[in-house]
């Protein structure tokens, strides 16, 4: 995320008071991302997450899968409290915050053989640094190395806003801070680096868009009731199979083949 851009970064230290909800509001969408992410990392391993926040998903590697890492993030007070969280659950042995910078990779935090990103290219402001970013990431990555990159598109809030309308509800728009990809642009990137290849393209968050967005929005809306993240109806969607490839969040799983 570019240090330049104050009110972005101003923003995202502001953040840092909600503590847990740092990231995001929508602690369930939250749990799924770091639920996908360690479905795929492997036990032991040593991960560079970019844009690590609070530091939950790093802390949750560590528990779960005996992870270590190195998280970096340009907001100062979101570093703090990422370092507060690890004191806390016994995990600086094992876990690094430091402020860093995605446009400013610096090759001293040395080669990983697993990187995530969770929602934080989008918080570049132009296509020309989203770009420039990857290329910065995957310059991190070791050989057989994997980037797992959860951000957001276009392409399946199209989707998710096309339901929406058909039962009346306003459509979803990007936050004025992210700028949102398209799918098949990012896809494209093979092209510029051929070292790369995809290995999966993961709609895992569908099923909790459908019913959170659409069902029970539209609940919701009919019976004139303030909308919860922690409703029945979005709790039980944790727990289902993904199906379609409903609302803005994926994961692309990229490899480094050469």
């Amino acid at each position: 995320m570019n240090l330049h851009n104050k009110p972005i970064l101003d923003f995202w230290n502001d953040r840092s008071k909600y503590g847990k909800n740092a990231g995001t509001n929508d602690y369930m969408l939250k749990e799924l991302e770091e639920r996908v992410l360690s479905q795929h990392i492997p036990s032991g391993a040593h991960v560079l997450d970019i844009g690590s926040g609070n530091g939950s998903t790093l802390i949750r590697l560590a528990h779960e899968k005996s992870c270590t890492g190195v998280g970096l993030d340009f907001a100062k007070k979101l570093v703090e409290l990422a370092n507060n969280n690890s004191v806390e659950e016994q995990m600086t042995s094992r876990l690094t915050f430091s402020q860093g910078n995605v446009l400013d990779l610096s090759a001293d935090i040395g080669q990983f053989e697993h990187i995530t990103t969770q929602r934080c290219l989008i918080n570049l402001e132009t296509k020309e640094e989203q770009k420039r970013a990857f290329s910065l990431i995957v310059d991190r990555l070791q050989l057989g190395g994997y980037y797992y990159m959860i951000e957001a598109f276009n392409d399946g809030n199209r989707l998710l806003n096309d339901l929406r309308g058909r039962w009346g509800l306003d459509p979803m728009t990007s936050p004025w801070h992210n700028l949102f990809f398209e799918l098949a642009e990012v896809l494209g990137w093979q092209r510029s680096f051929p070292f790369m290849e995809v290995q999966e393209v993961s709609h895992f968050a569908s099923t909790y868009y459908y019913l959170s967005r659409v069902v029970y929005a539209k609940l919701a809306f009919d019976r004139g009731e303030e909308m919860r993240y922690d409703s029945d109806i979005n709790l039980l969607s944790l727990d289902l199979p993904p199906i379609g490839e409903f609302g803005a969040t994926k994961l692309i799983i990229w490899k480094r083949i050469s």
